[in-house]
């Protein structure tokens, strides 16, 4: 299912830019804003790598401080020295690129499309021992692979939803409708 108007117009604002990307929700928060999108792959025939986005602006805000930490370099050195969590983490870029493939079924695809949609694993890592961005391994785990990082960055964070007191999607909202 592709994104809606008011859904789109939400995403947007928790990535402060228009998204033009055409995306479906795979998760989102008990208030009902969305945590995570899928993206189309292929827009406007240009293949479009990044297969799942981390949109909540609080997640958002919580993994760059653990990125701000230092937190990529002991992921990629976990991965490096630690041979079965290496292992896990190759398999979740290969099951990222299969759940590309099943999104793309009928579809005729050019040999550059393929080359860029294919020859790479989460988000569009070149090198599948590098971690790239947190953000993105956690939309990873979020969106349904298993992947090891996300799976740890998930499990790490302080608070995986707004409270009550303050939802930071219906205040952008609000200051939005001004």
């Amino acid at each position: 299912m592709e994104s809606s108007s008011p859904e789109k117009k939400v995403v947007s604002l928790q990535l402060a830019r228009e998204l033009k990307n055409d995306f479906s929700t795979v998760r989102s928060c008990k208030w009902g804003y969305p945590q995570v999108i899928r993206s189309k792959l292929i827009q406007g025939g240009k293949p479009f790598p990044t297969l799942f986005w981390l949109t909540c602006p609080l997640l958002r805000r919580l993994v760059s401080t653990m990125e701000s930490n230092g937190l990529i370099q002991k992921f990629e050195d976990r991965i490096e020295k630690e041979e079965s969590y290496r292992e896990r983490y190759l398999k979740a870029h290969e099951e990222t690129v299969l759940v590309k493939r099943e999104s793309l079924v009928g579809l005729e695809l050019s040999e550059w499309q393929k080359e860029k949609l294919f020859g790479s694993g989460i988000g569009g890592i070149a090198n599948p021992l590098k971690v790239k961005c947190l953000h993105l391994q956690l939309a990873n785990y979020l969106g349904g692979v298993s992947n090891p990082v996300g799976r740890d960055v998930w499990e790490s964070l302080s608070e995986k939803e707004c409270s009550g007191e303050r939802v930071i999607c219906l205040e952008l909202l609000r200051r939005n409708e001004r």
